[in-house]
């Protein structure tokens, strides 16, 4: 198999696993929305469809992708949060974009509660506030956070719902 397919198939099977991983937050946000608890949605990414031949699809994203997911606590305190899905041992900075940093960063500066939302091989996940994420990279003086860095940011998976808003 030549490398161009391999790292396409490998880009594919990311894509959805990722998508998976956001299934499970909009279903946890779906159960909050539901208890009165937080109204929280999936940002839509801006991609323009140009057409469609079989079962393969056509178009461009017209702008970096925002922030996962946005919403109001019961409080009225709102949320912005980044999701990210990994199956290696560590999860790389850069896969925060640069428009996404500047979003979660606008939005922390006039009091949102911001957070990068990890998931390691849907088995550990971690709810990291925007400001310690930050921090992190300077911390750990990598490239990288992996599960260990992370230990303090744990949350649980009950009932098929993400303890993310620990309610």
């Amino acid at each position: 198999m030549s490398k161009k397919v391999s790292n396409r198939l490998g880009g594919r099977r990311a894509k959805k696993l990722g998508d998976m991983f956001e299934h499970l937050i909009e279903r946890s946000c779906n159960y909050y929305r539901n208890k009165g608890i937080a109204h929280i949605q999936k940002t839509p990414e801006p991609f323009r469809f140009l057409g469609k031949r079989g079962k393969h699809v056509y178009g461009f994203y017209e702008k970096q992708a925002q922030p996962d997911f946005q919403g109001t606590l019961e409080n009225g305190q709102s949320i912005i949060f980044e999701a990210k899905h990994t199956d290696t041992t560590n999860l790389p900075f850069e896969r925060i974009t640069r428009a996404q940093t500047h979003e979660l960063e606008r939005h922390n500066r006039l009091g949102a509660e911001c957070y990068v939302i990890v998931s390691f091989s849907f088995k550990h996940f971690y709810l990291i506030d925007w400001k310690d994420w930050k921090n992190l990279k300077e911390t750990v003086r990598k490239k990288s956070v992996n599960q260990k860095d992370l230990e303090a940011y744990e949350i649980q998976l009950e009932n098929g719902i993400l303890n993310f808003l620990k309610k």
